[in-house]
């Protein structure tokens, strides 16, 4: 039992090597290996090397297993001559190599290779030394790593069958290949090569296992991936723990899923979900079932129906995971000869791969009813799944421990510097709390999370550890948009005491990856402990301009003398009061909104109100308010949050809302229903204005232009995004002529996530 209380990683500013006092204020560098060391990296995903930089770990195809064998713990298994030599058949290097001792018996006369893991191998090739006689005559054998069983089905540990030889005779070649068919081969993790004959001098110097590539699903948990097995969908039935489960993503061919039988009036739906712990780019899922395993075993493929899917982890609007089916259907009489079935399809972004079968048929049950032998369980008791691709990922995501800043702090930048290519991109976001709690979980000696009072009941050799794990508080922020460059201001709620942050290394294309070296935070003592601000009104209309008020309480501060306001919609300031006192203050339009410069600083309990005007067009439009102080502007701007600053206004908020509708188009309406094309300055062009109303992205806008009968004369585009547009008709077709005089349908178009918004107007063309 193991009574350990286990505390997480926190990174406290007093313990951190990376700190440092910069030209603004204090600085948090990660840089070193050892300082990146305490993030949760997906190490498999990802490489950290020496020097501190962070690469994404690249997916290969055509692969030799047998150069990165250490890597899963393989190597030489066993040696019978000359062991100082046994490695060098297997570090890639030509000149150096393994040769029999002449003194030695010839029962000693072998080498055995462990690849680590069971790999798809393509060929074995072995490789003579070309400055001396080969081996001769010499057996190779294969092995997927099974265990031999004893009368009661045991394991019989320390052995190893190998089920699969082929001896070569007479043999003058340097070069000998084995080649294997995948289709019929199971997996391969142990090699022999036994020589027969002594022959003076000859060396074996590398031995080559081409394996399809390399297996993204080794090394799941390390990468913060995992296995799923739900045996009934329905909930009927338990979930297969994660131990078990693992057997079939461990590249173990001797462990499995121990399936059960489950009897049913109705159909059982099981599926398995495998989290590759990074988005990867895929092109082939590999089942591999049951292949001549113990004495009394047989080979078969345990799926009757089934489907294969992956998703890159995006949503549907429902919050559902989106899939894309690359299989459905019944296995083969050829899956069931040779237990595989190999599904490729064209490389896609793949973090998830689903495989869901029929794990009890009930139609095939009530046919069977009067059998002892019911052919019905499809347990999908699979030895391996096996995924493969190639290049690097497609996204990688890693994130910092809890970080304490000793204090509040005002975050006012967060740096870094990163190689990123073409079509690759570094995405970097934080979020904040003032607040932590300890999270205990209790673990029965399996590792299954049990309540206290389970654990409080288990007999001390059934208990396992608790886990007291430091968590942010329930005032944590969610998180903050991307960082689109380095030295943007920060994005999360600040001044706070504690911070986390996620990186992100993105590739939009498989040749290339973007590689991070160093990432920064720096902060400083805020402007004000604690500011408040909040907007009226709190609701609108679409598109009408509004007057509102924005009230700022700066609580605790030491004073300030600016202040910005930044919204997606347009502003028009208006005026600034103090203390409900007009006061003339110097304004500056920016980019994001305006700043307004006031003549001395703001001291605490000093009620500040922005009015102005703007329209706005999204539902839940934020308008941010930020410090300044001009003795200190290096130090950058403090956010303002929402809360409670004007008594007599009911807000708290900084958000504004305009009533809930499906409607993209609101105030559509024509200057003229008469076009009248002449050049006389008058109604030569008609204008369509409307406000687009929550839209967030690039959408088609269209005005097209038809006759009575229906036929398409003219399409004008317009910019589809939120806010007010405008687009004009001059009267010409789509060739560039005036059409005729006559009545004409107008209609506007933009294409929305439920369909097309249409609206129609018909009017007259007269000259």
């Amino acid at each position: 039992m193991d009574h350990r209380i286990r505390f997480p990683v926190l990174l406290s500013l007093a313990l951190c090597g990376c700190m440092a006092l910069g030209a603004y204020g204090e600085q948090m560098r990660f840089d070193t290996a050892s300082e990146w060391g305490r993030w949760e990296l997906p190490l498999g995903a990802v490489e950290l090397t020496q020097d501190g930089t962070i690469l994404p770990v690249r997916i290969h195809k055509g692969i030799n297993a047998a150069l990165n064998a250490a890597d899963f713990g393989g190597g030489i298994h066993s040696v019978g001559s000359n062991s100082r030599q046994a490695a060098f058949v297997m570090d890639g290097d030509p000149a150096t190599g393994w040769s029999l001792a002449p003194n030695d018996s010839p029962e000693d006369w072998f080498i055995e290779i462990d690849l680590g893991r069971a790999v798809a191998a393509r060929k074995v090739t072995l490789i003579f030394d070309e400055e001396a006689p080969p081996f001769e005559l010499f057996t190779l054998f294969l092995s997927t790593g099974e265990q031999a069983i004893d009368v009661v089905d045991n394991i019989v540990d320390g052995s190893l069958i190998y089920r699969f030889q082929e001896r070569f005779k007479g043999n003058k070649k340097h070069r000998v290949t084995l080649d294997l068919d995948l289709a019929k081969q199971p997996p391969v993790q142990f090699l022999r090569v036994e020589s027969l004959l002594h022959v003076p001098g000859a060396r074996l110097v590398e031995v080559e296992v081409e394996a399809i590539g390399d297996n993204i699903t080794l090394g799941l948990l390390e990468r913060g991936g995992g296995l799923e097995i739900i045996l009934d969908v329905e909930g009927a039935y338990d979930v297969a723990t994660l131990g078990n489960a693992m057997s079939i993503a461990d590249g173990n061919f001797s462990a499995w899923l121990q399936p059960r039988r489950i009897n049913s009036q109705v159909n059982v739906i099981s599926h398995m979900t495998l989290d590759l712990g990074a988005v990867y780019w895929v092109d082939l899922v590999r089942i591999v079932g049951h292949f001549l395993l113990g004495p009394r075993s047989r080979s078969y493929f345990d799926f009757d129906t089934y489907e294969v899917m992956s998703s890159d982890g995006s949503l549907a609007p429902d919050g559902s995971r989106i899939w894309h089916r690359h299989f459905v259907g019944k296995s083969t009489a050829q899956n069931q000869l040779w237990p595989f079935a190999e599904h490729h399809f064209e490389l896609i972004q793949t973090r998830y791969v689903s495989i869901a079968w029929v794990y009890f048929d009930a139609a095939c049950a009530a046919l069977w009813a009067s059998s002892t032998a019911n052919p019905c369980n499809f347990y999908g008791s699979t030895r391996e799944l096996q995924v493969f691709g190639e290049g690097h990922p497609a996204r990688v995501t890693f994130r910092s421990p809890l970080i304490d800043l000793k204090g509040k702090k005002q975050v006012s930048a967060i740096r870094w510097r990163a190689d990123a290519p073409l079509d690759t991109r570094v995405e970097v976001r934080s979020r904040t709390s003032n607040e932590v709690r300890y999270d205990i979980t209790y673990y029965d000696k399996n590792g299954k999370a049990v309540t206290e009072r389970k654990w409080n009941k288990l007999i001390p050799s059934f208990k396992g550890p608790v886990d007291t794990t430091l968590v942010p508080g329930d005032d944590q922020s969610p998180w903050s948009n991307v960082y689109l460059t380095p030295d943007q201001g920060f994005q999360s709620p600040s001044p706070r005491r504690y911070m986390e942050l996620e990186v992100s290394l993105a590739s939009e294309n498989p040749a290339r990856a973007a590689s991070l070296d160093y990432l920064e935070v720096e902060f400083h003592e805020p402007l004000a402990d604690e500011v408040v601000g909040e907007i009226f009104p709190t609701a609108v209309l679409p598109g009408e301009a509004t007057e509102f008020s924005y009230f700022v309480l700066p609580k605790r501060t030491s004073g300030f003398d600016q202040l910005m306001m930044a919204a997606s919609a347009p502003m028009q300031f208006k005026k600034v009061l103090v203390s409900e006192k007009l006061t003339e203050a110097e304004v500056e339009e920016t980019e994001e909104g305006f700043q307004v410069k006031f003549p001395r600083p703001i001291r605490q309990r000093e009620l500040v109100e922005l009015r102005f005007t703007s329209a706005v067009f999204l539902q839940a439009t934020r308008f941010d308010v930020f410090l300044v102080d001009s003795g200190q502007e290096e130090l950058g701007r403090q956010a303002v949050e929402p809360g409670d600053a004007a008594p007599e206004v009911e807000s708290s908020t900084n958000v504004v809302s305009l009533p809930v509708s499906t409607r993209l188009f609101a105030n559509a309406a024509l200057d003229t229903r008469v076009l009248t094309p002449n050049g006389d300055g008058r109604n030569d062009v008609l204008v369509v204005s409307v406000d687009l109303v929550n839209v967030l992205e690039q959408r088609p806008l269209r005005m097209l232009v038809f006759d009575l009968s229906g036929r398409l004369l003219g399409e004008v585009e317009g910019k589809g995004l939120a806010g007010h547009r405008e687009l004009i008709w001059d009267g010409q077709d789509s060739s560039g002529r005036l059409v005729v005089p006559g009545l004409y349908l107008l209609e506007l178009h933009v294409e929305g996530d439920a369909g097309v918004e249409k609206m129609r107007w018909g009017v007259s063309v007269v000259y």
